[in-house]
Order: structure tokens, then C-alpha cells, then sequence
């Protein structure tokens, strides 16, 4: 159990593993003792998959041999033995699960203050053991040259959720990006535009590059073999110009690599994205070349057939090849190097990485080859592996050109949704619909790419995400804007949320919504050690789900008591709250109105 989950225990799980043990040590036979303590004990409390089954439940195999009973038994012996009162209401035996309730109210008195003076948001960072731990998250990795399509954003949102959730969490987190500015790809890129005589346009070069790329591939692949051999050749000739940094293409590549960059920086900008330290492919090749002579020397790695490696076939990887037998270093060899500088130079205790799946077995030989280098942190390094964004037709490819360009899809999201926006423009003012549209998109964008988990593959569907209805981003930052304008209209009419009232609290609907506020700290541990932002995002849906009933139960404004109208407020503004930290460690910022 990680520090995170031991300091996010909450107090009904800790009441209840007491009350337990204490009932299984007086069940126990004489003679014998229990080996699990409460703590243990709280920790196997489950939530259960609907509400009416209770809050808790806990699966009493564990027990029943020391108590010498069945399961079931176990669980009746279990049931009649519980004291209630304070957190504990009532208990059912469903087999050989314990079903817990809670009191409505100890729960209400529980969640509700603490969420509306912001100390339960604070208690994540109070933990030492966080605070002296080094995170360095590693994301984007966009290359220069290449068009920045829907694919390359499931990175930057579940990469910047990461950074967010571990922040929280009280950790100390350097975000980064490492640029693939050099390498083949460029060359053929620069070669397409130097020998057909390309001009960029005014604007959009940076696209520009990765419509020029896509044509270069094309090109090569229509050639005859002949023509292809030699077009090769030229393409060598540009990439030797680029690493020895001389000359027309050099000096071509300086220029076009920038034009990418500034793309970037820009996409980065309007995502509310933002990197402490900037990493560039360019600036590791000489220190590669370095490494590998080191470590050979070293015998950590050693000569095969004109190539350097490490033989990983002990550990069923394979060999990974460190310099080809043409002098050449890789991307292995360059991420090893890398690694290095952020142990080193950054003194970084955890590393993650935030890379597609088909990078997988690359990390493996990555994380091993550190550790056979001496690297303690190489046990601590952790590669996020996320499945593709596809198209329902098919893959996305820069190479093919059958991406969807990011900027497309941005403009796309923003034409559908100034027209939802258009009812409002009597109301507003051009820069607040502007302004709101940006975040209904920007909030799209980051929960369809967060929502399904990452090892999983995304099957892009505009309408779905853009829907304010089910489960995408707009349905969250509706359900947030309806809290806002509740609120507006009880402070309007002299109406204030009032935490002493919280006892009048025990409608199911109230209850419910309670136990998801109550719940927040430990799915955000979760989602955070999991490195899951998935887990957190659907808790948020959930949730905001459970407010929307409660709103359509039950009337807040015109309740049947000005004691109840105050506690639903409070409950209405800790909602409003929660779900707006919870967007914002997704990194989303919802609007105040809609």
C-alpha cells in the first residue's frame, strides 16, 4: 500500500476496520489470534457497484478459516456481532459479503466542511514522503516536420492530467518534452522541398512540413528502384549536411525547424500546456556516440557482428542495439542518455514516460539497459504505454497522410459549437462566447482523450464527444455551469449554504451524491499511483451524473424548509467545488455560465 492511499484512509473505512477486528477477535476460538490488524482490515473494504447494496462491503473468505466457519457464516457471525452507531447505521449479509451503510448524516458532516473551506483539497500534499520525492513526466514528443495530428494530443492531455495528479498528490514534478528534431524523416522532408522546388506559405509552415513530408513518402514509394537508390542518396547527403551542421541544408533545417517549434509552442498555448524543461534529439547525438564508447569500455556493453549492444536474451529481450555497424547511434541510445541527464543533472527519483504502445518493448530494453548501467532509478522508471487514436476507417498516419490535423479538428469543434453558442449572443458579449467556446472545445478535446484508459485504443468520434448529453466533457462542464447558476440565483435572492444545517441530509439522491464527494481523495490517489487520469475522469462523470438526479429529485431553491434549502446549497456548492478540482487536475477549466 503506497504512502498516497495510507494518509488518504478516510475516517469511515478506519471506524469500520476497528469495529471489525474487534468483532472477529471476540468470534475467534480460544487460543487463537487474528493476522490481520484493523488497518488491514479497512483496506479490504470495497465499494460496492451500486448504492442501494450499501457504502461499503467487504468479502469475508479472508476470515473465515481462522474463525473456523463457511464464508456465509463468517459473514452472519460477522453481522450480528457489529455494533452500530456513529459512522455504522445498519448492516446486510448478501453470501458471503458484508454490506455496510453509513449514517447519512455522520457523512454529510464528514464531506461537507471540509470541501467547502478547500481544506479536503489540501490534505493530499501533506505528506512528507511526496514532498521529498523527485517526478520527472516526459510527454509529447512531438517531431519536427510532421503534422501535429488528433493522435499526438491523447499524449499531451494524458501526459499534462499526469503532471497535474502528481502535483496534487504533493510531489515534486518537473514536466518535459524531448523534441525528435533530426533524424530521417527531416532529411526526406527537406530533400522533397529542395529538389521540387517547394515554397512555404505565409502562414501554417509548420503544417506546411507535414503535408511536404507526406509527399516525399509518397514520392519514394511510386520510384522505381533506380530512381529510388539514387533519391536515397540524396537524401543521406542532406542528413550528413544536418549532423555535421553545414551548409544550404543545415542552414534550411534551422529555419523549418523552428517553423515546427513555433507550431507547437502555439498548440501547447492554447491547451493550457505547459513544460519546465525542453529537451532536442539534436543536442544528444555527440553525447550518444560518448555513452556508448564509455559503457563499452565498461563491458556493460559489448560487440556483435560490427555492431554495439547489450545482449538482453537473459531477460528475454532480445539485443538492443546501441550503434549500428554504419557508426550510427538510435533512439535507444539516445533515450539512455537522456535518462542519464535527468538522474544526474535533475536528481530525479521516479521517471515517467508518456509514449504510445508500439514503443513498448523499447522501454523494456530502456529500463534494463539502465539498470544494467547501475542506475538505482531505473527500477523507479515507468513508461505509460496508451493505446492509438484511429480513425472508424483506419489508423492515422503522418507518413500516409491520413492524420487529422490538430488545428482541423480544432476549427471543426469550434464551427459546431458557436453554433450551439449562437442563443446566447443577445446575452453575451462576442468575447465570452469566444472564451466559452474555447473551453467547451479545449474540454472535449482533453476528456475524450482521458476518459478511456489508456492501455485501451480510441475510436475518434466527434459527435459523442462534443455531446452534452452521456458521458464527454461538455455533459461535466454543463452539469458544473448548472451549479454556478443555481448558486447565482440563491445569493440573488439573500439564500447562503449553510454546513450546520447538514443534518437535514438523508434523501438517497443527497446521499449518494455525498459519498462521491467523500470518495474524491482516494480515486484521485488511485487514478495518480495507477497512472490512470481514466479512473478520475470517470468518477467525475459519475458523479455529476448522481447531482443531476439529485437536482431532478429534489427541489433546492424552493425546499420544504429554509434549514434544508441551506443544507442543499451547501451540498449543491461542494459539488460545484469538487468537480471543478477534479477537471482541473485533467486540465480542464470549465465555464462559469451556459
Amino acid at each position: 500500500m503506497s504512502a498516497l492511499t495510507q494518509y488518504a484512509l478516510d475516517p469511515a473505512r478506519r471506524d469500520l476496520g476497528q469495529r471489525i477486528h474487534a468483532a472477529l477477535v471476540r468470534l475467534l476460538p480460544d487460543g487463537a489470534s487474528l493476522s490481520l490488524a484493523a488497518a488491514d482490515i479497512s483496506r479490504l473494504l470495497e465499494q460496492p457497484p451500486e448504492s442501494k447494496l450499501g457504502d461499503y462491503a467487504l468479502p469475508c473468505f479472508r476470515f473465515a478459516k481462522e474463525l473456523r466457519l463457511s464464508p456465509q457464516a463468517t459473514a452472519q457471525a460477522l453481522a450480528a456481532g457489529l455494533q452500530t452507531g456513529g459512522w455504522l447505521g445498519h448492516v446486510e449479509v448478501a453470501n458471503a459479503f458484508l454490506n455496510l451503510f453509513t449514517v447519512k448524516s455522520e457523512l454529510a458532516r464528514a464531506v461537507l466542511p471540509a470541501v467547502l473551506s478547500g481544506k479536503s483539497f489540501e490534505l493530499p500534499r501533506e505528506n512528507a514522503a511526496h514532498a521529498a520525492t523527485r517526478i520527472m513526466v516526459e510527454y509529447s514528443q512531438p517531431n519536427t516536420h510532421k503534422e501535429f495530428h488528433v493522435g499526438h494530443v491523447r499524449n499531451v492531455c494524458l501526459g499534462n492530467a499526469l503532471v497535474r495528479l502528481f502535483r496534487y498528490n504533493g510531489y515534486q514534478v518537473t514536466a518535459t518534452n524531448y523534441y525528435g528534431d533530426e533524424g530521417t524523416h527531416i532529411a526526406t522532408c527537406l530533400w522533397y522541398i529542395i529538389r521540387f522546388g517547394k515554397e512555404p506559405p505565409a502562414v501554417g509552415r509548420g503544417e506546411w512540413l507535414g503535408r511536404m513530408y507526406a509527399e516525399s513518402k509518397r514520392q519514394l514509394a511510386e520510384a522505381n528502384e533506380t530512381t529510388r537508390t539514387a533519391m536515397a542518396a540524396e537524401i543521406s547527403a542532406i542528413h550528413h549536411q544536418i549532423e555535421a551542421k553545414r551548409g544550404d541544408a543545415y542552414e534550411l533545417w534551422c529555419e523549418t525547424r523552428q517553423w515546427s517549434l513555433d507550431d507547437f509552442a502555439a498548440i501547447y498555448d492554447w491547451l493550457d500546456v505547459h513544460f519546465d524543461v525542453l529537451f532536442y534529439e539534436s543536442e544528444l547525438t555527440e553525447e550518444a556516440q560518448e555513452l556508448v564508447d564509455e559503457y563499452l569500455k565498461r563491458g556493460v556493453f559489448v560487440e556483435d557482428q560490427g555492431a554495439v549492444g547489450v545482449d538482453l536474451k537473459p531477460f528475454k529481450l532480445g539485443f538492443s542495439i546501441l550503434r549500428k555497424r554504419d557508426g550510427n547511434t538510435l533512439y535507444a541510445t539516445k533515450d539512455l542518455v537522456l535518462a542519464r541527464r535527468k538522474f544526474e543533472k535533475y536528481a530525479i527519483d521516479r521517471s515517467i514516460y508518456v509514449v504510445a504502445d508500439e514503443q513498448n518493448h523499447h522501454f523494456k530494453q530502456v529500463f534494463k539497459v539502465l539498470e544494467l548501467m547501475g542506475f538505482k532509478q531505473a527500477n523507479r522508471s515507468h513508461h505509460l504505454s496508451y493505446g492509438m487514436v484511429v480513425l472508424p476507417d483506419g489508423k492515422m498516419s503522418s507518413r500516409s497522410g491520413t492524420a487529422v490535423a490538430f488545428s482541423s479538428l480544432r476549427e471543426l469543434m469550434l464551427t459546431h459549437l458557436g453554433e450551439f453558442l449562437k442563443k446566447y449572443e443577445s446575452e453575451w458579449t462576442p468575447t465570452e462566447i469566444a472564451e466559452t467556446a474555447h473551453r467547451l472545445c479545449d474540454g472535449a478535446i482533453k476528456y475524450g482523450m482521458i476518459a478511456t484508459d489508456p492501455a485501451k485504443e480510441i475510436v475518434f468520434n466527434l459527435e459523442d464527444w462534443l455531446s452534452f448529453d452521456g458521458n464527454s466533457g461538455p455533459y461535466l462542464m454543463y452539469s458544473y455551469a448548472r451549479t454556478r447558476s443555481i448558486l447565482r440565483k440563491a445569493e440573488a435572492q439573500g439564500f447562503l449554504p449553510d454546513a450546520a444545517a447538514l443534518g437535514e441530509l438523508t434523501h438517497p439522491t443527497e446521499h449518494e451524491l455525498l459519498r462521491f464527494l467523500y470518495d474524491f481523495n482516494d480515486v484521485v490517489g488511485a487514478a495518480t499511483e495507477g497512472y490512470k487520469p481514466s479512473l478520475l475522469a470517470t468518477h467525475l462523470y459519475h458523479m455529476s451524473k448522481a447531482f443531476n438526479r439529485f437536482y431532478a429529485d429534489l427541489s433546492i431553491l424552493k425546499a420544504e424548509s429554509e434549514t434544508l434549502r441551506a443544507a442543499r446549497l451547501a451540498l449543491t456548492a461542494a459539488f460545484a467545488r469538487t468537480l471543478f478540482e477534479g477537471l482541473a487536475l485533467l486540465g480542464i477549466r470549465p465555464p462559469e455560465r451556459m
